[in-house]
């Protein structure tokens, strides 16, 4: 009887204690989510009339992008929280979202493990760039570090993109700056080791890069490396669990509205396109503005 009623009670503290964790894990899930949706980090496109309407065009001659690349990302506000927020990062379709910020410290990997947006000791709510890479996103390789949380948030949905049904599913991510928006096209996804060598920015020239974009993805069955290569990598990293320090890492390279890799020319001649009409507005603003004045 003593042996039954001692089995009772151990099972009756085991149910105990699993109600605990439980309720402690739905509870680190909630105040997760209620801390995202909180924190001031968009003006949706949909509540600003400057933001709301895509771009009208013909889509034979000028193709445009979905409607998540116009969106806003209010980096007064995040910097004002943390002057270390560079970027943000969004991948459609996953849920819970990954739609985070992201931080940087330079030269420095281990600020940031361990700390989210408020500097938080100990917290795993947090999305960093590689402290290598630069704050303005020049290098050859851009290096985000994400946890893989069992809650699934953070980096953790990163994982069942190594499947190619889930990879297919999501194509498109989008990462924010204060100066640039970009449209990042899967090209592989697979787990691997943490050698250094994963996080190499830098490259003697663009055959050293094709190079190592092929020795890096081409253990994914299913990678897609565009024909005529790229000239930038973005790697997302995460942890993996197929053996002892194992990384899941998804690599994306940016696209134009057409879908093809951006080429640093390309990007030149855009941005000085931009600047001449923004500088020609500016010519005719003021000429009308004369204009009126002398009336």
């Amino acid at each position: 009887m003593k042996k039954i009623q001692r089995r009772h009670l151990i099972l009756a503290l085991a149910v105990a204690v699993l109600a605990i964790v439980c309720g402690v894990k739905i509870w680190e899930y909630a105040a997760h989510q209620k801390k995202y949706e909180e924190m001031p980090s968009t003006v949706a496109v949909e509540t600003t009339a400057e933001t709301t309407t895509v771009p009208e065009t013909e889509p034979e001659t000028e193709p445009t992008f979905e409607a998540d690349y116009y969106r806003e990302i209010d980096f007064k506000s995040l910097k004002e929280k943390n002057e270390d927020v560079v970027a943000w990062i969004y991948i459609p379709g996953t849920k819970p979202e990954v739609n985070y910020p992201i931080l940087w410290k330079e030269n420095d990997n281990e600020y940031y493990l361990r700390r989210d947006i408020d500097r938080r000791q100990g917290s795993y709510d947090g999305v960093f760039m590689d402290g290598d890479d630069s704050a303005d996103l020049s290098e050859q390789q851009i290096l985000f570090y994400g946890h893989h949380m069992k809650n699934r948030t953070m980096f953790t949905q990163i994982c069942d993109l190594k499947e190619e049904d889930a990879f297919k599913e999501h194509r498109t991510l989008y990462l924010y700056t204060p100066d640039h928006t970009y449209a990042l096209r899967t090209m592989a996804c697979l787990y691997t080791d943490s050698s250094p060598e994963k996080r190499k920015v830098k490259f003697a020239d663009q055959m050293e890069f094709d190079a190592y974009v092929n020795e890096m993805t081409k253990r994914c069955s299913f990678r897609e490396i565009p024909e005529g290569g790229i000239e930038q990598m973005f790697a997302l990293v995460t942890c993996s669990y197929e053996f002892n320090d194992a990384r899941t890492i998804l690599y994306c390279y940016e696209v134009d509205a057409e879908g093809n890799p951006v080429r640093k020319k390309d990007a030149e001649e855009n941005a000085s396109s931009d600047a001449s009409e923004s500088s020609a507005s500016g010519e005719n603003g003021e000429s009308a503005a004369e204009e009126t004045k002398s009336n």
